[in-house]
């Protein structure tokens, strides 16, 4: 599945994204059972999707006017029996203290946590067309092999990057051996997206600017 961005047009503040990850965090730590933990996900994923798909309610669950009090009527009222007592327990917990904003981040920082609770590694890969599924393998495969660890694909499209592919493998830093792997590999993947790509995709780009396989 690809992952919702934060908030569209928007940057996390560092301090912000810190404490989705406390949250996202102490959520994991109450759910020991990988098969729990992925049910909290989808339910992450479900919260994420309705504040996209109800017009408003983004703004409801994070209006400046709401007291403490009615923002944790109406996370009762819209949540309650729809989601496990881990995840309306934190619900509850970042109505009352103002921090609904942070549910996209946290969906997202959850989502890692837990990859890397089972030894995968989330690999988001941004290119300008839609790979193909012999190309996502290839990029599975090869990665696999250099990380010495499962991972777990998101893909990504954006019309800016003509012609090319950026892979992004977390925030960590590889040794050259890895670092070459993933050059060759962007390399092939770049000239075969140029090939496949319709001629509207050749023209040059201006400078301004999922689901997930494993």
């Amino acid at each position: 599945m690809t992952a919702a961005p934060d908030m569209p047009g928007t940057v996390m503040h560092p301090a912000s994204e810190s404490l989705a990850r406390a949250y996202a965090e102490a959520l994991l730590g109450q759910v020991p059972s990988d098969i729990e933990a992925e049910e909290v996900a989808g339910e992450l994923d479900g919260i994420v999707e309705l504040l996209g798909r109800i017009e408003g309610f983004e703004e409801l669950l994070t209006a400046a006017l709401l007291s403490h009090t009615e923002r944790v009527a109406v996370v009762n009222r819209v949540f309650h029996g729809r989601v496990g007592e881990p995840v309306e327990a934190l619900l509850n917990v970042m109505a009352h203290t103002g921090r609904l904003g942070l549910l996209r981040t946290l969906r997202r920082v959850y989502r890692s946590a837990l990859y890397h609770r089972q030894g995968k590694r989330e690999v988001i890969v941004t290119t300008a067309v839609p790979l193909t599924a012999e190309q996502c393998e290839r990029i599975v495969s090869t990665l696999a092999k250099a990380l010495r660890t499962e991972p777990v694909l998101t893909e990504r499209v954006d019309g800016k990057v003509i012609g090319g592919l950026i892979v992004q493998v977390g925030d960590s830093v590889y040794d050259a051996s890895v670092r070459a792997e993933l050059g060759n590999l962007q390399a092939r993947l770049r000239t075969e997206i140029r090939l496949e790509a319709p001629a509207a995709w050749e023209r040059p780009a201006a400078r301004d600017s999922g689901s997930a396989r494993g």
